[in-house]
C-alpha cells in the first residue's frame, strides 16, 4: 500500500512539473542537465532530447558565463541562494530576462548531488518597467520645466502688473478732477483688472507648485500650528475669525507644513467668504482616525453647494458664483492637488442653502514617497 501511494505521489508530482508554465530544470554538480520539462522547452526552445546531457552553459549569455558555475559551487557547499533576476539565451539566440529560484537536490541521506532550478520568463514585465521608468522620467522633466515656467511667469508678470495697478491708482488719486466720469471709470477698470491678474498669476503659481515639497524629507507637522499660520494668512477675515471658528483637538501628521497651511487657508477662506447673508459665519474643524487615515472635516453654515457641482468645484477655474463673490476659482483645485500628492482624497457633502462640510484624508503613517515620484 505504501509503495502504491509513493508511486502515485511521484507520478502526481511529475505531472505537475511537466504541466508547469515555468521552466523546471535539474542538473548535477558538474552543471550537466538531468531533467527538462515542457515549460523549459517553451521558454528556451530546446527539446528535452536536445537539452538533457548538455551543459547548462548552453543557456548562458556571454557576459554572465561565470554565473552558473558560481551558483553550483554555492549549492554544493550547502549555501542558500536567494531568488534573483538574470538573463538567459534561447536556442534561437534571443536573450530573455528570467526570475530564477535555485534549490539543492539531496539524496535520502542528505547528500547534495545537484540543483533544481525554476525559471520564469519576465522579459515583457521588465520591458514594461523600463518603458514606465522612461515615461516617468519624461514626465518629471516636463513637470520640472512647468515648475520653472510657473516660477518665471509669476516673478516676471507680477512686477509689470503691480506697476500698472499703482500708476492707475496714482492717476485716479492725483488727477481725478481732470477726468470726466467715463475716463475715471475706465482707469478704475484698469486698476481692478491689474489687481485681479496679479491674484490670478499668484494662484496659478501656487497651484503649479502645490505638493512640490514631497521631494523634501517628511516631517511631523502639528496641525494646531498649521491652523494658526493659516489664520495669519487671512487678514481680510480677522474680524470674523474669533466668533466664527471652533475646532476640536488637531493631530500631528507626517507631511510638510507649507502645503498644509495652504490647504487650511483655502478651506477656511472659502467657508468665511461663501457665508449666508442672514447668518453670522460659523466653521468647525475636527479630525478623527479611521483605519489608516486621518479624516479632517471643515463644517460651515454657508450658502451650500448643489450636489450637481460636488465634483466639478475641485477643478481649476470652476467658480459657481462669479458675479457675487471675488476669487479666481483655483483655491479648491490647490486643496485637491495638495491632498492627492499626500495619497489622500478630498470631497464635499452639501446641499444648496444648507452649509457645506469639506472632508479630506491624510495617511496616519505618512505618504509612500519614492525617489522617482512625479507630479
Amino acid at each position: 500500500m505504501k509503495h502504491n501511494f509513493s508511486d502515485s505521489l511521484q507520478a502526481h508530482l511529475a505531472a505537475i512539473i511537466e504541466s508547469s508554465d515555468d521552466a523546471i530544470i535539474s542538473k548535477d554538480l558538474n552543471g550537466n542537465i538531468v531533467s527538462w520539462n515542457a515549460g523549459a522547452q517553451r521558454m528556451f526552445g530546446y527539446t528535452a532530447a536536445e537539452a538533457i546531457g548538455q551543459s547548462i552553459r548552453i543557456l548562458a549569455v556571454p557576459q554572465r558565463m561565470n554565473e552558473m558555475p558560481t551558483i553550483l559551487e554555492r549549492i554544493s557547499r550547502g549555501e542558500r541562494v536567494e531568488p534573483f533576476e538574470t538573463e538567459r539565451k534561447r536556442k534561437d539566440g534571443r536573450i530573455i530576462t528570467v526570475s530564477v529560484t535555485v534549490s539543492p537536490i539531496l539524496t535520502t541521506e542528505g547528500v547534495i548531488i545537484g540543483a533544481s532550478k525554476i525559471a520564469r520568463d519576465i522579459t515583457e514585465r521588465k520591458r514594461a518597467e523600463t518603458a514606465l521608468h522612461a515615461a516617468n522620467a519624461a514626465l518629471k522633466r516636463i513637470n520640472d520645466d512647468l515648475r520653472e515656467f510657473a516660477y518665471a511667469a509669476s516673478h516676471d508678470l507680477q512686477e509689470p502688473l503691480r506697476i500698472v495697478g499703482i500708476y492707475a491708482q496714482l492717476l485716479l488719486s492725483r488727477y481725478n478732477e481732470s477726468f470726466d466720469p467715463k475716463a475715471a471709470e475706465l482707469l478704475g477698470f484698469i486698476r481692478t483688472g491689474a489687481t485681479r491678474m496679479q491674484t490670478l498669476v499668484s494662484d496659478l503659481s501656487e497651484f503649479t507648485l502645490a505638493g512640490d515639497t514631497l521631494d523634501d524629507p517628511l516631517e511631523s507637522v502639528d496641525c494646531q500650528r498649521v491652523l494658526e499660520l493659516s489664520l495669519k494668512a487671512l487678514p481680510e477675515y480677522n474680524a470674523d475669525i474669533p466668533s466664527a471658528l471652533k475646532h476640536s483637538s488637531l493631530p500631528t501628521v507626517i507631511a510638510h507644513e507649507e502645503p498644509l497651511v495652504s490647504l487650511f487657508r483655502h478651506l477656511i477662506g472659502n467657508a468665511l467668504k461663501y457665508r449666508r447673508p442672514d447668518l453670522p459665519p460659523q466653521l468647525h474643524i475636527s479630525a478623527d482616525t479611521k483605519g489608516e487615515d486621518w479624516i479632517f472635516s471643515f463644517r460651515d453654515n454657508g450658502i451650500g453647494i448643489s450636489p450637481a457641482y460636488h465634483k466639478t468645484i475641485f477643478g481649476v477655474f470652476k467658480r459657481l458664483h462669479r458675479d457675487e463673490y471675488p476669487g479666481t476659482g483655483i483655491g479648491l483645485a490647490i486643496c485637491s492637488r495638495v491632498v492627492e500628492r499626500y495619497g489622500g482624497s478630498i470631497w464635499v457633502e452639501s446641499e444648496a442653502g444648507q452649509g457645506s462640510t469639506f472632508y479630506f484624508t491624510l495617511p496616519v503613517s505618512g505618504p509612500i514617497v519614492h525617489s522617482s515620484a512625479v507630479a
